[in-house]
This record gives structure tokens, C-alpha cells and sequence, in this order.
């Protein structure tokens, strides 16, 4: 195993293929080792590199509505401030803290970024 830093995207696309060779391997396995630390040094690069900015607190909350297969009206009645659904939905007003908290499955670091 010899493992080197990642430096260019080249570097980082062998790193992926290798831990996609590696992929699914016993944890009693020799090359376990290998694949923990290829996946660091690649989530280390990633970090720099290819940053996901988190979503909008909109598309965060159109997202979920989506996952949950609820309608505008059922979302009326599990959200505090029903009155103001339909002017988050459009963009036409933010989201509240109590209305944010009231997501509570989702985190709430991803509405304060």
C-alpha cells in the first residue's frame, strides 16, 4: 500500500478509483486500512476543492414538502405559521425561527448558512 498526499484533481480521480475497487470489503480485510485512508485524504480534498454550497432555506423546505408527499393544505396544519406558507413557497418571505423549528427532522445549521 503506498498512499500519497492528494495535490491535483489527477491524484484525487486515482484515489476514487481505487476506493471504488475497494468498496465493499470485509472489515477484517488487509486493504481496510487503505480504503480508510483514501477516504479521509479524498474527503480532505473535497472539503477544499469541491465545496456544495448548502441549499437555500427555500429549496430545503421544497424538498422536504416533496419527500413527505404532503400537499400545501397538510403543510398548513403541521406548520405554525399556515398563514404565511404560501409567501415562503413563493419567495416573497423568508423563513422564521419558529417555522424553521417546526422542521425539526431537519437540521438546523442548514438554515443559518
Amino acid at each position: 500500500m503506498v498512499i500519497t498526499p492528494i495535490k491535483t484533481e489527477q491524484d484525487y480521480e486515482a484515489a476514487m478509483a481505487r476506493i471504488e475497487e475497494l468498496w465493499g470489503i470485509s472489515l477484517e480485510a488487509r486493504e481496510c486500512d487503505e480504503l480508510d485512508v483514501l477516504l479521509a485524504l479524498t474527503g480532505a480534498y473535497e472539503k477544499k476543492h469541491h465545496r456544495v454550497e448548502p441549499p437555500n432555506p427555500l429549496a430545503l423546505l421544497e424538498y422536504r414538502l416533496d419527500q413527505l408527499g404532503l400537499s400545501e393544505e397538510e403543510v398548513d396544519r403541521f406548520m405554525e405559521a399556515r398563514h404565511k406558507l404560501p409567501e415562503i413557497l413563493s419567495s416573497e418571505s423568508g423563513l422564521s425561527l419558529d417555522t424553521i423549528k417546526t422542521l425539526r427532522d431537519i437540521p438546523f445549521e442548514a438554515f443559518t448558512a
